[in-house]
């Protein structure tokens, strides 16, 4: 018998949750009719600290079960591991992790950075749109990170870029949210695309949800502009921390995106360059 899909709310070892969590496992075995008689689930914060211990329970239960431990932290890891019994007689255990990001408001300390080029409320056709905007900061890292997390979200959907990698593949993020209500937010590992000394953040933004003629979000004195948010955390080997924020510093311009609609396409202006 041994157990897999350990997940935490649905997820394989979520990366910046900021809910409380649920646990769920699954049991395999080769043999027939094995069902779970017991678990014990224990989560450990970073430093190995105990914050919960269920101790041993007699239940088959193995979906969404709720934390009830400790507070969690933000922005720390956690890990846990069960131990499951089954009607054999025989016993397993199995460990996973997940990371907190920013669980309480005043974690925010970013601000937004907002284009410098307004725009009017769209028209629905082709080329009737403004340009995707591009946004970009460079940052100095004094060393070599140990962990770097980044927390972004923008008015608009966002590519976003590091020292010009991608970190992933997503293409319409913050995704579609209620605007008037909340914003949802990533959270990116980075660590392996920053280095020590100049690097730089991009964040190439499109109208998505936000300023599309056909989903104009309900919002009273709406603002017709990109925007971004990001936090950038840093941790270095000897504990210390550092802390890069979206504002007044971050740069916006046009680039070749003359126009990135969700129902319309995008268009692309290109050039040719000829060399002699």
């Amino acid at each position: 018998m041994r157990l897999t899909n350990l997940r935490v709310l649905s997820l394989e070892n979520p990366l910046g949750i900021d809910t409380k969590p649920y646990f769920s496992w699954m049991l395999e075995s080769k043999v027939p009719n094995t069902m779970q008689h017991s678990y014990r689930l224990t989560v450990t914060d970073e430093c190995g600290m105990l914050c919960w211990d269920t101790g041993v329970l007699l239940s088959d239960r193995n979906t969404f079960l709720p934390y009830s431990g400790e507070a969690l932290k933000s922005r720390t890891r956690y890990n846990w591991t069960v131990t499951v019994t089954d009607n054999h007689g025989s016993e397993a255990s199995a460990s996973a992790y997940f990371e907190t990001a920013l669980l309480e408001h005043q974690d925010w300390v970013a601000q937004w950075a907002r284009s410098p080029y307004r725009k009017k409320k769209g028209k629905p056709g082709f080329g009737n749109q403004s340009p995707a905007t591009m946004f970009r900061q460079g940052f100095v890292l004094r060393d070599t990170p140990v962990r770097v997390r980044m927390y972004a979200t923008c008015h608009g959907i966002y590519e976003l870029y590091i020292n010009g990698a991608r970190p992933d593949q997503r293409r319409f993020a913050p995704e579609h949210t209620s605007y008037g209500q909340y914003l949802c937010y990533q959270t990116y590992d980075i660590t392996d695309l920053c280095t020590k000394g100049e690097n730089a953040v991009g964040l190439y933004v499109g109208d998505g949800w936000y300023i599309s003629p056909q989903s104009l979000p309900n919002i009273k004195h709406m603002d017709y502009a990109h925007a971004v948010l990001f936090q950038i955390d840093v941790t270095y080997a000897d504990g210390s921390c550092q802390q890069i924020c979206s504002g007044a510093q971050t740069k916006a311009a046009y680039g070749p995106v003359h126009f990135s609609d969700l129902y319309v396409g995008q268009f692309t202006k290109t050039r040719c360059i000829c060399r002699s």
